[in-house]
């Protein structure tokens, strides 16, 4: 029985292709919130380089 574990793909774990896709997602959602609130997301770059980052 266990071999039979081993060798079929687990439900529990997602492709690597949707783990992808919600990586994406995850990333934009958050991009969104920061956004929204003014707040630069760790991680993410910015769209403008903001001058305070370049000083330090």
């Amino acid at each position: 029985m266990a071999q039979t574990a081993k060798t079929q793909p687990s439900r529990l774990t997602p492709s690597p292709k949707a783990l992808q896709k919600a990586l994406e997602q995850s990333a934009k959602q958050a991009q969104r919130l920061a956004d929204a609130y003014g707040v630069v997301v760790p991680g993410i770059k910015p769209k403008a380089p903001i001058s305070s980052r370049a000083a330090e």
